[in-house]
């Protein structure tokens, strides 16, 4: 991963990437980067690439609205935010690859499904729960498993 310490890095540190190199990825590097706080710049940036409203990103990343629009664009955010932010930049980054492209993916979690009980993915992340829940129905999808 990339040296987060660059401001630049740390604004793109969320992005999903087209070239990425699959599972190589450490979690030491997400285990430094949720440590040393992800900037509210690189969540909005990741929020607008995956097509969330502030409220829906709000509610993934346990923070009210209102407090995340306080934070000025260079602030770093708490540790469980920052957390839940990577989660959420990770499993996209993987339905990407899964679907073989990012709108695909966004399409999908934004689809009731029979596996999720009829509900959108995309309600499910409020949970760490959730997150494994799409995870689980990822690789289902990526070995051929379907319900």
């Amino acid at each position: 991963m990339q040296n987060f310490k660059g401001y630049q890095a740390q604004e793109n540190a969320l992005l999903i990437q087209a070239d990425h190199v699959g599972p190589g990825t450490g979690y030491f590097d997400f285990i430094a980067l949720s440590r040393s706080g992800v900037i509210k710049r690189a969540l909005l940036n990741l929020s607008r690439q995956i097509s969330f409203s502030l409220t829906e990103l709000a509610q993934v990343v346990h923070i009210s609205e209102r407090t995340l629009q306080r934070y000025a664009d260079d602030a770093k955010l708490s540790l469980d935010t920052s957390e839940r932010a990577i989660m959420l930049s990770a499993l996209y980054q993987r339905g990407a690859e899964v679907f073989g492209d990012l709108e695909n993916f966004k399409e999908w979690m934004r689809t009731p499904l029979p596996s999720f009980n009829y509900q959108l993915p995309i309600s499910l992340l409020d949970t760490t729960f959730g997150f494994q829940l799409i995870q689980d129905e990822l690789g289902r999808i990526e070995h051929g498993l379907f319900a």
